[in-house]
């Protein structure tokens, strides 16, 4: 399901005007599905913007890279596995 749900939000991220500068996608893991919570221009931006979303609700999230269309799970709290799914993405 969460799969389906990604596939859905990639296809409608590509078409909206503005965000060409804005590489990466973060979607908040939930129950229902995940959640779009914002895009970074760069990794480390990204990263940053978890970190600040994570202090206010802690979660698993997903980091998608619009150039590649990886995806990578972030849980939040746990830098240094953030730090080597980082090293992945880009």
């Amino acid at each position: 399901m969460q799969a389906a749900k990604m596939e859905e939000l990639k296809q409608g991220s590509n078409k909206v005007p503005g965000f060409a500068n804005l590489s990466f996608d973060i979607f908040k893991v939930e129950a229902e599905g995940v959640v779009w919570r914002g895009t970074a221009a760069s990794l480390e931006d990204a990263n940053r913007r978890i970190q600040e979303l994570a202090s206010e609700s802690p979660a698993e999230y997903i980091v998608w890279n619009r150039q590649t269309g990886d995806k990578h799970a972030v849980k939040s709290g746990d830098r240094r596995d953030m730090q080597e799914r980082s090293e992945n993405i880009s």
